[in-house]
């Protein structure tokens, strides 16, 4: 049933459709959201790399070629942009330190650290856990559409729940030790 919209809403939003990609928007954008979050762990860089996604994807809406797969094509698609952002943001950070080297007294300031601590425990997931913890809980698709989304079988898709399940329960266990 999902796929049968997201074909319509594609095809509708290839001719000239604003709406209807607004409503793919509506549907995936927490999804991409949150796997620009996981890579970027900053919310505004995440929001950001999110809307340049939907904006090139927009762009290239006519070269999808399986329209009824827009939410993994635009997954994949967040995955790649953030890629580019992390080689960009490396390559200048790398200027940044060889300038400091050559002028001295300019420091580089330190990285803002979210305080949240589940979204940290979240990060040090593997991929995989992270994103059916997103697309599953996180987003609320069903188990169906998260598979799709996620590019797994329903099996694959239930056995990164449960390792991601039973990490964050060993990451929690220590801390609610402490405090008994």
């Amino acid at each position: 049933m999902e796929k049968d919209q997201d074909r319509k809403l594609v095809l509708a939003a290839a001719n000239g459709d604003k709406a209807a990609y607004g409503r793919l928007y509506d549907r995936y954008a927490p999804l991409v959201r949150a796997v620009c979050y996981d890579q970027t762990k900053n919310v505004s860089d995440a929001q950001d790399l999110a809307q340049d996604v939907f904006l090139r994807a927009y762009q290239r809406l006519g070269q999808l070629r399986e329209p009824e797969l827009f939410g993994a094509w635009i997954v994949s698609a967040a995955r790649y942009r953030c890629s580019d952002w992390r080689r960009q943001r490396s390559r200048q950070r790398r200027r940044e330190t060889a300038r400091v080297r050559t002028e001295p007294g300019v420091t580089v300031p330190s990285e803002q650290i979210e305080p949240e601590e589940l979204r940290a425990m979240i990060a040090r997931l593997p991929e995989k856990e992270r994103l059916a913890l997103h697309a599953f809980y996180l987003n609320g698709q069903s188990a169906d559409e998260a598979c799709r989304i996620v590019g797994l079988s329903r099996s694959g898709f239930y056995r990164a729940l449960d390792r991601a399940r039973e990490q964050l329960r060993s990451m929690l266990d220590p801390e609610l030790e402490s405090t008994l």
